[in-house]
């Protein structure tokens, strides 16, 4: 581990987080070449080893290379060219990998959408990026037939049994009876092969583009360099989080999702066997884990309860089980620890924080090194500090403020966006290029990080007493969560007549509770556990909490109810 220093008292400039690295860790070089060059060095002596398994197909390294070098040949000879953008909607299946990789072989950028588009976004998409082709999973094949005379571009159809093994692929098939379209298919595609003049090298070009998930506002594209990409890899591969060769990866993250791709070009960069499961439904999810009983898992909160709600097994190989997306309360937490214990494993529940536009994470806790309540520790080549979100001074050691992170994982920019661009990515004094989160929060001695809300979520109301109050949501959901009625509490801010501000609350309650009496017992502990200003105007229930594709709480969709309600 490093050595440690005295401490100036600002995280930015003392990093107290590298004395948990090793010296390879923090003086590694990062790689200077593509997503798909990078994956082929780390592997070509290797070609043996297990890539991807699929439902029970097996796919090697050197298997997986050849594939992405023939979907290259294959789209080279459609007219696919360096800078070309190509739109992909689908999930992980392994042709939607080969197509990714096989799009970064030529020098083209993947724009990989959501899976729940509806038809006049696809359009929407298709045209702002010019795109010269569209990969789109079966599944979603009857919106496209909807379209299909406004689409310009050829249109390729990934099976979601292309991969599975024969007896699956007969029963999908049976089950799920192909549609009639005129568009091409995977192995129709695969047919045309004229040879790709060269291999791309530019290490700094756009690689991939993928959306923010817009729970506050509209989606942006966000455009991720190879460079972005490969350092994210190199850092997570070179942390204290074991990946290596031999172990076993669990992927239930689409691509579409910033932690989707990153995690499995992280996998394949590090020689892990991975499994991939496109089934998003939570049991179905809990199940594959126990079957695979994998080294490595990362998730998100949802889940939590889903493997509560199941019987001790034996999880003695699962090494690292990550959550995110949201924060996870911390009875939650603790719960999830003894969970994992009781199952023998050395796991815990390793909060991370990251966002889209960093390619993923910038902090994580670690079995060995971790806090509760926090979010872990910046990765080793990545710095954070806190900032007063009125004036730009930089805050020293647990004062709140807005965090800022400088990171070799960071975008592009957002794209043919420069405007939000530029409110994101910021120079400080030194003309260093910052990434402004949005997010409140604090850096102790040790330089764990913790979150404490969102600025955007952060509302003036005024008090009985007439004097002005600053709302916090997050606490407020926090609070409400911590109760044994409350499943989910999501808060949104509405204004009266009066333009004052008060909070509106949508829960879920935990199973077998009633909603009318419970309704009152949230009423009860409101007015016990907060302050007067944060008592919401009113508390709403609901069935099931909506939520955005990359499994966050939908509170664009919540403050529409609110609309609905006469709270707006």
């Amino acid at each position: 581990m490093a050595e440690e220093k005295k401490l100036t008292g600002y995280p930015s400039i003392d990093k107290p987080w590298l004395k948990y690295y090793s010296e390879e860790a923090i003086n590694m070089p990062l790689p200077e070449c593509t997503m798909y060059q990078y994956v082929r060095e780390n592997n070509e002596e290797n070609l043996s080893d297990i890539a991807l398994r699929y439902y029970g197909s097996k796919i090697t390294y050197g298997k997986l290379l050849d594939n992405i070098k023939k979907t290259a040949d294959a789209l080279y000879s459609i007219g696919i060219r360096a800078g070309d953008v190509v739109t992909i909607m689908s999930m992980h299946t392994p042709e939607t990998i080969y197509a990714i990789y096989g799009i970064n072989y030529i020098g083209a950028v993947a724009n990989i959408v959501y899976m729940t588009l509806s038809e006049k976004e696809i359009l929407h998409t298709l045209q702002n990026t010019e795109s010269k082709l569209f990969f789109v999973l079966d599944a979603a094949l009857g919106r496209i037939e909807k379209i299909k005379s406004a689409v310009t571009c050829p249109v390729v159809v990934l099976s979601i049994s292309e991969s599975m093994p024969v007896y699956m692929k007969l029963g999908y098939q049976f089950k799920v009876k192909p549609q009639k379209h005129r568009f091409l298919s995977w192995k129709q595609f695969l047919i045309q092969r004229d040879r790709v003049a060269e291999l791309a090298t530019d290490h700094t070009a756009p690689a991939v583009m993928v959306y923010t998930s817009g729970t506050t506002g509209v989606a942006k594209g966000v455009v991720l360099s190879n460079d972005a990409l490969n350092a994210h890899s190199c850092q997570e591969k070179y942390a204290n989080f074991g990946f290596g060769r031999g172990k076993t990866f669990l992927h239930i993250l689409p691509p579409f999702v910033g932690f989707g791709i990153s995690h499995i070009h992280l996998a394949l960069n590090a020689g892990i066997d991975s499994y991939l499961w496109i089934d998003l439904n939570p049991e179905a999810i809990v199940n594959a884990f126990f079957r695979v009983k994998p080294t490595f898992f990362v998730g998100g909160p949802a889940l939590i309860d889903t493997f509560l709600a199941h019987k001790s097994v034996d999880l003695s190989r699962v090494n690292l089980f990550v959550g995110g997306g949201e924060a996870l309360a911390e009875t939650k937490e603790r719960e999830i620890n003894q969970y994992l214990s009781k199952c023998h494993s050395k796991a815990i529940y390793s909060n991370g924080y990251g966002l889209t536009e960093t390619s993923s994470t910038l902090c994580c806790s670690t079995n060995e090194y971790n806090k509760l309540g926090s979010v872990g520790l910046p990765m080793p080549k990545t710095v954070v500090k806190v900032v007063n979100p009125e004036n730009f001074r930089e805050l020293r050691y647990n004062e709140i403020g807005e965090l800022w992170f400088q990171t070799p994982n960071m975008m592009s920019g957002y794209f043919r966006n420069e405007e939000e661009t530029k409110k994101v990515l910021v120079g400080d004094i030194n003309e260093n290029c910052w990434i402004r989160t949005g997010d409140l929060g604090r850096v102790d001695e040790d330089g764990y990080v913790f979150i404490v809300g969102r600025i955007k979520r952060i509302e003036i109301t005024r008090g009985p007493d007439g004097m002005a109050y600053k709302l916090f949501p997050l606490h407020i959901e926090e609070t409400v969560e911590a109760s044994d009625i409350v499943e989910k509490c999501a808060v949104i801010i509405c204004e009266d007549e009066e333009r004052i501000h008060a909070p509106v609350l949508y829960v879920t309650l935990k199973e077998g509770r009633e909603m009318p009496h419970d309704k009152e017992m949230i009423w009860d502990v409101c007015k016990q556990t907060l302050p007067v200003h944060e008592h919401p105007r009113s508390i709403h229930v609901l069935r099931s909490m909506p939520m955005t594709p990359s499994g966050k709480i939908d509170y664009r969709a919540l403050e529409r109810k609110a609309t609905e309600h006469g709270n707006t």
